[in-house]
């Protein structure tokens, strides 16, 4: 009886619009100052966009971010709010959602039409060669 009263409910997505899981190239700025940093996209739809990092980035701060879409050939620029930094268990990096606050109509619509094509195909997607991207160290 006590199970029946407690059942865990399943989560519902209540996002607005459709996202599509690529390991994109990324390079963010927190608040607009001090060195981008580059890391990899979990995900990205219209709305924001979900990436690694190897700090946490406090909610509700804003960065600056640039998604590189191989597929388009182009990046995409924001000013995104960060909605949640979880650390992930066993490691050293965070997950990273932020939601996009100001992005142009032409990389909107980029991103718009990109997941869609995408996700009406449920096999599709990318692979991304990694051996041509270089990243130097500091020295």
């Amino acid at each position: 009886m006590f199970n029946l009263l407690f059942r865990k409910s399943k989560a519902r997505n209540t996002r607005r619009y459709k996202r599509f899981r690529a390991d994109f190239l990324v390079k963010y700025q927190i608040n607009g100052g001090g060195e981008g940093r580059i890391t990899n996209a979990r995900d990205i739809g219209v709305g924001g966009d979900r990436f690694w990092a190897g700090e946490r980035v406090p909610e509700s701060f804003l960065v600056n971010i640039s998604v590189y879409l191989p597929p388009l050939e182009r990046s995409v620029e924001a000013t995104a709010q960060v909605l949640r930094t979880r650390k992930v268990k066993k490691s050293l990096l965070y997950s990273v959602a932020v939601k996009f606050l100001e992005l142009s109509r032409q990389d909107r619509e980029a991103i718009s039409e990109f997941v869609e094509s995408l996700s009406q195909d449920e096999g599709a997607s990318f692979l991304i060669d990694h051996a041509d991207i270089v990243v130097r160290k500091r020295s």
